[in-house]
C-alpha cells in the first residue's frame, strides 16, 4: 500500500478570459512508499508545487484521484495523518514561536499541558530553543523554515510533505533540518520533498522522481541512479611504477603518493586488467568506481532530454519546456559559479 498515491492526475490551467490555456501538469502516475524519503526534483515551473498542492487538497485534479492511506486525500481521517510546509509558509506575525505550535495544536486538539510540552520539543528539534519567545514578525526568513518545519510536525504524523524544505537555510540550517528528516524515517515516517539542493536530496533520499514540462521524466532509487552514472573505474595498485603500467598498455597510468592509479573506462575491463597487472607484480589495493552525482544526472535529464522539446504554453507566453529550460540553465550557472570560486 502506498501512503500516498496519484492515479492519472492531471491538472490544467485556463485564463479567466475565455479559458484560454495556459498550462498542464500530467497526467501522472507516482506512488510513495511507506518508511521512504522520495525526493521530487525538477526545474522552476516543471510542476513540484503543483504536485505537492494536488497531493495536499490544496488543488483539485482535472482528472484522476490521489490516495493518502488508500482513503481520498480530502477526507478528514486522511489529513489529520499528514504534515505538511508549503513552500512559502505565511504565520501570524503577533504569535510568538510557542504561541503559534499551541495555536496548531489546538486545531489537532491536543490537550494544554501535552500541546505545550510538543510545542517545546518541536522548538527545540528545529534550533530555535533560545527563540520561544519571540515574535514571528521578527523572524528571518531561514528561521520561518524552521518554524514551519516544526508547524508541520505538531500532529505527529505519519506522512510528512516539504516543498523545498531547505530553503533560506544556511549550511548549519540544511544540516540540522537533514538529520531531522532522517530522524522522521528512523521512527517510522514517511517523507516527501522537493528540492532544488541536489546535494542534500542525494544524502537522504531513498528514490527520485524527476519531472520536467510537467511530466515525470523518471522515478528510480538514488542508489541506482548513481550507478547508471560511473564514468570510470579506478585500480590503485602497489608494488608497480606508473612507467611499468605505461609499458603494459595503461597510457593513462600516473602516480598518487605511494601508489599507481590506472583507470578503466567499463566495469567489464577490470578483470582482464587486474590480471595483466598482478602478471606483472602488482597488488590491488583498491578498486574504485567514479560516479557522476545526482545533479549531474539531473542536468542530463532534464537540459538535455527531449522533455524540453515537448512543452506546452505557459502561463508567461513560454512553454512549460522552455520555463523548464530556464530553471535548469540557472542551476547549471549556479553549480559552474560554485566550481568557479
Amino acid at each position: 500500500m502506498s501512503v500516498l498515491r496519484f492515479e492519472a492526475v492531471s491538472k490544467v490551467f485556463r485564463s479567466s478570459l475565455r479559458g484560454k490555456y495556459l498550462y498542464t501538469l500530467g497526467p501522472i502516475d507516482l506512488g510513495i512508499e511507506p518508511g521512504e524519503i522520495f525526493g521530487y526534483l525538477g526545474p522552476n515551473g516543471a510542476g513540484k508545487t503543483t504536485t505537492l498542492k494536488l497531493g495536499m487538497g490544496l488543488l483539485r485534479p482535472s482528472s484522476g484521484k490521489v490516495l493518502i492511506f488508500d482513503r481520498p486525500h480530502d477526507s478528514l481521517s486522511a489529513k489529520r495523518r499528514v504534515g505538511f510546509l508549503p513552500e512559502q509558509p505565511y504565520f501570524y506575525q503577533h504569535l510568538t514561536a510557542v504561541e503559534l505550535l499551541e495555536f496548531y495544536g489546538d486545531m489537532f486538539g491536543l490537550e494544554r499541558h501535552e500541546n505545550r510540552r510538543r510545542a517545546l520539543d518541536l522548538i527545540d528539534k528545529v534550533g530555535l530553543r533560545k527563540f520561544g519567545n519571540t515574535m514571528i514578525s521578527k523572524f528571518s526568513k531561514g528561521m520561518l523554515q524552521r518554524i514551519g518545519l516544526a508547524q508541520a510536525l505538531v500532529n505527529e504524523p505519519d506522512l510528512v510533505v516539504l516543498d523545498e524544505p531547505m530553503s533560506g537555510l544556511d549550511p548549519i540550517g540544511r544540516r540540522e533540518i537533514r538529520d531531522l528528516i532522517l530522524d522522521l524515517k528512523a521512527r517510522g515516517k514517511t517523507v516527501f520533498l522537493s528540492s532544488h539542493i541536489l546535494q542534500d536530496v542525494e544524502m537522504i533520499c531513498d528514490r527520485v522522481g524527476i519531472i520536467s514540462a510537467g511530466k515525470i521524466l523518471e522515478i528510480a532509487s538514488v542508489a541506482d541512479l548513481l550507478d547508471r552514472s560511473v564514468e570510470s573505474i579506478e585500480i590503485h595498485l602497489e608494488g608497480i611504477a606508473a612507467s611499468e603500467a605505461r609499458d603494459l598498455g595503461f597510457t593513462g597510468a600516473s602516480a598518487l603518493g605511494d601508489k599507481t592509479v590506472v583507470t578503466v573506462a567499463h566495469q567489464a575491463e577490470i578483470n582482464l586488467a587486474i590480471m595483466r597487472l598482478v602478471a606483472a607484480g602488482a597488488r590491488v589495493a583498491a578498486v574504485l568506481p567514479l560516479r557522476g552525482t545526482l545533479e549531474d544526472y539531473f542536468m542530463r535529464q532534464v537540459v538535455g532530454g527531449e522533455a524540453l522539446q515537448r512543452g506546452v504554453p505557459g502561463s508567461d507566453g513560454r512553454t512549460a519546456g522552455a520555463s523548464a529550460a530556464t530553471g535548469a540553465s540557472e542551476l547549471v550557472s549556479n553549480a559552474a559559479g560554485k566550481q568557479g570560486r
